[in-house]
């Protein structure tokens, strides 16, 4: 019987990946097949997946090229260009499955056959897999494209795209991944288009394990400040012009919430007077008058 669910890995880095090939081994239901694409990567990715072939159903290939150095989004496309499955779970090489993760995204899949799009709760893991962080429990079983996208604004909830599972389709139909540099919003504007079709199954029970460890990843590394910034400026303009719900007093906070912690947490202070500039024109729609508090507000707190 062919399987419903692509398990997708866009690997480069070797660091934790036996651990994560360790969790998805570990599953209860090993109805689905990994996918393993790794992009050009200087660790020894094959030989790690190789030890898994008798416990897992691997398709693994190794592409002449490290397209994520200039492209991370045109990597994520042809790793999902790999599978024939009809529904996606998109990973990473460091993160964590509990055992019973692929159970429960085939059983809600079959719960609700008019939805396409479906979430994990999640937690952040350390470089030694200690939990650092977990999201709230969910309020409801189904939440809308504005509840998803304006909890993570508001800093709410941990956002990583190791939480989604979404069927091929929705993804074809809704036109893959919206595009900024270094995939930086990338994922937070695509879940919030995909939700816009018909919300978001929550499924409860144990949280998938997003690594957060320093040097890591690029969501605490300074080496790409400019293009975060970039990607900021970016994705406040597609915002304007792709949130379709009112732009409530909610929204607007959440918003100004969203933009301080880029600048005081992603980018650490590390920004100029004109950079705070163009990231509040660009969120002048959003935020209103309101924007110029937000200016004031953060002036002071550059480096």
């Amino acid at each position: 019987m062919h399987n419903r669910l692509a398990i997708v890995i866009p690997a480069y880095k070797g660091k934790f990946l036996t651990e994560t090939l360790d969790s998805i081994a570990r599953q209860d239901c090993m109805s689905f097949t990994l996918y393993i694409g790794d992009d050009c990567s200087p660790d020894d990715i094959g030989s790690i997946a190789e030890k898994y072939r008798d416990r897992i159903n691997i398709i693994y290939r190794r592409f002449p090229e490290n397209l994520g150095k200039t492209d991370l989004l045109a990597h994520w496309e042809r790793c999902i260009a790999m599978t024939s499955e009809p529904y996606i779970h998109f990973f990473s090489d460091d993160d964590i499955l509990p055992p019973d993760a692929v159970s429960r995204a085939l059983e809600h899949v079959n719960k609700f056959p008019d939805r396409e799009f479906f979430r994990f709760s999640l937690d952040t893991i350390d470089e030694n897999s200690a939990v650092s962080h977990s999201n709230p429990p969910f309020g409801s079983a189904i939440s809308t494209a504005e509840e998803l996208l304006t909890d993570k604004l508001a800093c709410r909830r941990t956002s990583a795209a190791i939480e989604y599972v979404f069927s091929r389709k929705l993804y074809d139909r809704t036109g893959g991944f919206v595009r900024f540099p270094l995939a930086w919003c990338s994922d937070d504007a695509t879940w919030y288009r995909m939700a816009k079709e018909n919300g978001i199954v929550n499924i409860p029970g144990k949280a998938v394990c997003w690594r957060n460890a320093d040097g890591c990843n690029i969501s605490n590394s300074n080496r790409y400040d400019k293009e975060k910034l970039d990607a900021t400026v970016l994705f406040l303009r597609w915002l304007d012009v792709n949130w379709d719900a009112k732009r409530t007093p909610t929204f607007r906070r959440a918003v100004r919430t969203y933009i301080s912690t880029i600048l005081n947490t992603s980018l650490g202070g590390n920004f100029s007077a004109k950079d705070l500039f163009r990231i509040c024109r660009a969120s002048y729609r959003l935020t209103g008058t309101k924007t110029f508090q937000l200016f004031f507000k953060n002036i002071k707190k550059r480096k």
